[in-house]
């Protein structure tokens, strides 16, 4: 049985062969709370809105938006920079940490279900394809 290290891996690899064309045309709320979920466990910093529009590629009205549905459901707050009182810093709540291990953990199954049904060798070729198809839609 695949390990969850063997699924994260993959995973992480899976990722890396999706034409970054195709996300940048999205818009946030398409990107969804996952993005701005995960961006907010792995800064080692704090986050402000811009921060997270330049990294979705999308305006800050746009993220503003989807900032203030996240906030509704408890996912996020917006508080003053503990630095610099001037400006606004976004943070993960509990609720927004127990949201996105959900979805992790969800994910990580049907990536541990797809590494106990697919062959090794046949995952990899499809990187391997992948990859390319996507540096061709990039160029």
């Amino acid at each position: 049985m695949a390990s969850r290290e063997e699924a994260q891996e993959f995973l992480s690899r899976l990722y890396s062969c999706i034409p970054r064309s195709f996300y940048s045309r999205l818009d946030a709320m398409q990107k969804g709370y996952t993005f701005v979920l995960s961006c907010l466990l792995r800064a080692d910093e704090e986050v402000i809105a811009g921060d997270l529009a330049k990294k979705l590629h999308v305006s800050t009205a746009r993220i503003a938006a989807l900032l203030n549905r996240m906030e509704e459901c408890g996912y996020v707050i917006r508080c003053a920079s503990e630095t610099d009182g001037r400006r606004t810093v976004v943070k993960i709540t509990p609720a927004g940490e127990e949201y996105i291990s959900d979805i992790r953990e969800q994910t990580l199954g049907r990536i541990e279900k797809l590494l106990d049904s697919v062959s090794k060798e046949d995952l990899e070729t499809y990187i391997a394809i992948s990859r390319e198809i996507r540096d061709v839609m990039e160029d």
